[in-house]
């Protein structure tokens, strides 16, 4: 090996760092529009929040873990697929091919993204670097093996979506044969009822999940430290739940008095009907009720959920109530235009679909945002190096000269990430939302709680033992997984899965190609002689 003549000099090729530097914001906004998404797609799809408020919170959210928790130190070379040290003899070639990775990776995701495909951006720069190390080394400059190389990848793309299935599917069950199965007040009774135990599990899966995947700093901490902090979290949290959010559920939901959210921590000093009551509930249920015993409405048929006046009718069939067709009516037009009204396939699909009561959801809406937002502040703080790794390995070269193993990340490039990364959510974030929301399958509070939870607990776990997995599978594994608890296959679109699971396929190898053919192109171009005017506005 001979070492270039260029080690060491820093500050040689200010095109290449401005190139870098606008990739990088490429690469964040589409994060932005693809990843961030899958945390609210399924409130978002419960109508437990607007699309305008989701977006919102997932905004503050991201910058907060980006800023407050993100990594200030990452590999050189994300994920390892390629040996660092084979470029420390060129040190600005393994520059540009950090800055084509962004490029690579971000231009596939953005595609993806505009065909509503919910892909992994993790293996989105894998196979960019993949793309890297075979242009430069062929194939022998590639990890290949299980053990932190490609092998391990390609086995997430099947383990990951298969555990969080299972898991998102025993918590939805459970919860839908203990609670939602059962008559109306009943089930509410019951669901108050467990409610802190909602919260238990709710909160020290949240903790583990940071604690061993969300906050990078925390990622070795011990077993003997981490076990008993999220066990004490949890039971915290239970308590809370019972001394708390139980009364305050007793009298909002069940007795619709108009109480704040806020009003939960000092519930006890509220008096009973202080506040008013929510005559818009005692309307609806009280309709229920007339439609019910007048025949005209039964019960126990399985109703589709949809927007506002969009019931399906057979010819000849009368108007029937729609379960959940007043309940979020006036935030119709937060939503994107392309998602106001339902196809005659999706509510034919939701028609399959359990139904619960609608009080007994409402219980499950503060848990399904809690695991929701703690999720966006886990993606912020350890998912946002995906971006900003190889900028900050094209910055550590471009101002040192030399290669090294791990790169810093100045606190500007987090900034700058995260802010291309709520830009990207901003302007399509509702791609992926409208894909992983009502279009996969039907969706409600319960439902993307018990979602959320599945994938969280699957990332933890395999996070702690090494394996690499991706939060967007294990979401849209653990959707389908929930779908599938209706009893009925119907009840999935399985169009839309087949899309996705091609989108996982792809996203390795086209990423690989283009970042591969692109870098290749550049790196074995022809180089302008010094002393001939290119590029010094300047010909003799």
């Amino acid at each position: 090996m001979v070492d270039s003549p260029e080690i060491g000099i820093p500050y040689l090729y200010k095109g290449l760092i401005t190139w870098a530097f606008f990739w990088a914001f490429l690469d964040a906004f589409t994060i932005g529009a693809n990843d961030v998404a899958n945390a609210f797609a399924n409130a978002v799809g419960a109508k437990t929040i607007s699309f305008r408020t989701a977006v919102s919170i997932a905004c503050v959210c991201e910058l907060v873990g980006v800023i407050a928790l993100g990594s200030t130190v990452t590999d050189a070379v994300r994920k390892k697929m390629v040996k660092v040290d084979w470029f420390r003899h060129d040190p600005y070639v393994l520059a540009l091919g950090m800055s084509c990775v962004n490029l690579g990776s971000g231009g596939w995701v953005f595609v993806a993204t505009t065909l509503s495909m919910p892909v992994s951006t993790t293996h989105s720069v894998v196979g960019a670097i993949l793309g890297i190390g075979i242009a430069t080394w062929g194939a022998s400059g590639v990890n290949w093996g299980y053990d932190g190389g490609f092998g391990g990848v390609v086995a997430s793309w099947f383990i990951s979506p298969i555990l969080s299935g299972v898991l998102a599917a025993i918590f939805y069950l459970s919860t839908k044969f203990l609670v939602l199965k059962h008559p109306d007040d009943v089930a509410v009774k019951r669901g108050i009822a467990l409610l802190p135990v909602y919260f238990f599990f709710a909160f020290g899966v949240v903790a583990g999940f940071m604690v061993m995947k969300g906050i990078p700093a925390l990622k070795k901490t011990p077993y003997e430290v981490t076990v008993p902090v999220t066990f004490a979290i949890g039971i915290f949290f239970g308590i809370f739940g019972y001394l708390f959010c139980v009364p305050w559920t007793r009298r909002a939901i069940v007795d619709n008095e108009n109480l704040p959210w806020y009003t939960m921590f000092y519930i006890c000093s509220v008096p009973v009907g202080s506040m008013g009551y929510n005559e818009e509930n005692n309307v609806q249920d009280q309709n229920k009720v007339d439609l019910v015993e007048t025949g005209n409405f039964n019960q126990n048929m399985p109703q589709p959920s949809m927007y506002f006046n969009q019931a399906p009718m057979m010819p000849g069939q009368a108007p029937m109530m729609v379960q959940g067709a007043y309940f979020g009516k006036d935030e119709i037009e937060d939503k994107p235009q392309n998602d106001s009204i339902l196809t005659s396939e999706d509510a034919a699909m939701h028609a399959k679909a359990f139904q619960a009561y609608s009080k007994t959801e409402e219980m499950f809406k503060m848990l399904q945002l809690t695991t929701c937002c703690f999720f966006s502040i886990s993606h912020g703080a350890n998912d946002m190096a995906n971006a900003v790794a190889p900028f900050a390995t094209v910055w550590m070269v471009y101002s040192t000269g030399t290669v090294a193993s791990k790169a810093e990340v100045p606190i500007w490039l987090l900034v700058y990430g995260g802010l291309a990364l709520d830009v990207g959510l901003l302007t399509m974030g509702y791609y992926i939302m409208d894909a992983l929301g009502n279009r996969l399958t039907l969706q409600s509070p319960s439902r993307g709680f018990c979602i959320e939870l599945g994938a969280m607990f699957t990332v933890m776990t395999f996070s702690r033992l090494g394996v690499p997995v991706s939060t967007t599978h294990c979401i849209s594994g653990a959707t389908t997984a929930v779908g599938l608890c209706n009893g009925d296959v119907g009840a999935v679109n399985w169009k839309l899965v087949g899309v996705i699971f091609g989108g996982w396929l792809l996203t390795c190898p086209c990423a690989g190609i283009v970042t591969g053919l692109l870098y290749w192109a550049i790196a074995a171009a022809p180089s302008p002689v010094a002393g001939n005017g290119f590029f010094s506005g300047y010909h003799g």
